[in-house]
Order: structure tokens, then C-alpha cells, then sequence
């Protein structure tokens, strides 16, 4: 199964913006130019949809409260 399909799948917004990050930080790791427009495309998204996702995901490391957010939205309203 790809990270699309898992991405696809996932029914929960903790879990897809989990499964885009970790794929974010893998291609970037695997190639140093790797640009969140990359990650956009290999899961036809908008670059502002990964863009969201990574700085949820950043927010979930830094504060992991925000997992207890029933939804996206409550989530993004707690963004610093």
C-alpha cells in the first residue's frame, strides 16, 4: 500500500496528517530539495492543504493536546 492509498483511507484528520508528514520528511530526507509542492502533487492536494497538515503535525510534537481535538477545524483554530 503507498502513502497515497494509505492517506486515502484514513477516515480520522490525525491519521492523514500523520501519514503526509511522514512522507514529507522521508522524500525530503531522500532528497534534500524535496518541496511540500512535491508532496502536494504525489497526493493531488493543494500545496495549502500540506501546508496545513505539516503545521498540524508540528503543533501535535509540540503540544499534544491538540490529538484531542475532534476535528480539523478545532485543531487549526489552535494553532498559535
Amino acid at each position: 500500500m503507498t502513502f497515497k492509498q494509505k492517506y486515502e483511507e484514513c477516515k480520522d484528520w490525525r491519521g492523514k496528517v500523520t501519514i503526509m508528514e511522514i512522507y514529507h520528511l522521508a522524500m525530503y530526507h531522500r532528497e534534500p530539495n524535496w518541496t511540500v509542492t512535491k508532496t502536494a502533487n504525489d497526493f493531488g492536494v493543494s500545496v495549502g492543504l500540506v501546508s496545513e497538515n505539516l503545521r498540524l503535525a508540528k503543533e501535535i510534537h509540540a503540544n499534544d493536546k491538540i490529538l484531542k481535538c475532534e476535528s480539523r477545524q478545532e485543531a487549526l483554530r489552535k494553532l498559535k
